[in-house]
């Protein structure tokens, strides 16, 4: 998604559009297919993209838009594929939280999809008719060209299913790419931990505050998602077959393994917190450890040192000529047996 975020409107009629811009330009992709015939045309004007629509009332329509920007096409467009005002402003308002909710003509989903690095999510909206699914994002990006393919070269059942078939397709699309971050963001804790765990290295922070941060953005998403493909598995639409609601299920399953994947990678990030701190423990001890041992070799000449080092005038040790070296040697043989004795009993 773009670093944008659209802010709730607040104070309009509820079937306002909730939009960045209003009077700019929309890319229209219109796919019209079936069986036998395929015809992709990318408009931005609205007439010439309605003409190619009648003429093929009969076939099946996969209409792509973004960004939207143009809200007098919008409403041309709601009003030709008659669908219900307040559905349409939920399909542009990506402000909102994804659900599915359905009109007699139409049913209405909206999911979040993720990129690669995490960082970014795209809002897009579907909106499914008997004959037509229109996809609304905010950007052109997305993770549905395999599809496009798919169907230009009329590779498997893709044009000869209806619709609702494409919607399957789709909400495939999402959740496959939600598989792909919660596997490489598992192979990466991997790797983190391993850094960590190395004791020649020292791990900043913030970077395991980032993966969690990160990690708890997709596992929200991840179970949204997964409420939404409950909800169309369940959904009574017309234009949703029980073939279809059957390929549902198995996303269903999918989705549900990725959140609980992505549920076991934050308690993982937890235990990786939990062993930083326990490595820098480790280090502060060794620390302590080295301060401590270095003490203690060098109380015993320092007090020698600082009783010789007494100002008195009659002190015998003075006057005798092997003194020096007697107390030096003292002082080797004090450091030697702190040694032995550290060794002796593993603290060194």
């Amino acid at each position: 998604m773009s670093t944008r975020k659209r802010n709730k409107k607040l104070f309009n009629s509820p079937i306002s559009y909730n939009l960045e811009k209003d009077n700019g330009t929309m890319n229209m992709d219109c796919i019209i297919y079936d069986d036998t015939h395929y015809k992709r045309s990318a408009e931005k004007n609205w007439d010439s993209l309605k003409q190619t629509l009648s003429e093929h009332k009969d076939k099946h329509i996969w209409l792509n838009l973004y960004p939207l920007e143009d809200k007098q096409t919008l409403k041309s467009i709601e009003h030709y594929f008659e669908i219900d005002p307040f559905l349409m402003a939920d399909a542009v308002d990506f402000s909102q939280r994804s659900k599915v909710w359905e009109t007699d003509k139409h049913l209405f989903c909206s999911f979040k999809m993720k990129k690669h690095d995490l960082h970014d999510a795209e809002h897009i909206s579907f909106i499914l008719g008997e004959n037509v699914i229109i996809s609304l994002q905010e950007i052109e990006e997305d993770v549905f060209q395999n599809i496009r393919t798919r169907m230009e070269n009329n590779y498997g059942p893709i044009r000869k299913k209806s619709v609702d078939y494409l919607l399957f397709l789709l909400c495939d699309s999402i959740v496959d790419q939600y598989t792909l971050i919660s596997d490489s963001s598992e192979d990466s804790l991997l790797a983190l931990e391993a850094e960590i765990a190395s004791s020649d290295k020292a791990i900043n922070l913030s970077s395991l505050y980032a993966v969690k941060k990160d990690l708890l953005l997709v596992h929200k998403d991840a179970r949204v998602s997964s409420e939404i493909i409950e909800a169309l598995i369940t959904s009574e639409f017309f234009a949703i077959s029980s073939f279809v609601t059957k390929l549902f299920t198995s996303i269903s399953h999918n989705a549900k393994h990725i959140t609980d994947s992505l549920s076991r990678q934050l308690e993982h990030v937890n235990s990786l917190s939990d062993l930083y701190f326990a490595q820098q423990n480790n280090r502060l001890n060794e620390m302590i450890k080295l301060l401590t041992i270095m003490s203690a070799i060098f109380i015993p000449i320092t007090f020698i040192a600082g009783f010789y080092g007494m100002n008195f005038m009659y002190m015998p040790e003075t006057k005798v000529a092997w003194a020096y070296p007697a107390i030096i040697g003292l002082m080797v043989l004090a450091v030697t047996f702190i040694i032995l004795f550290f060794k002796k009993k593993k603290w060194l």
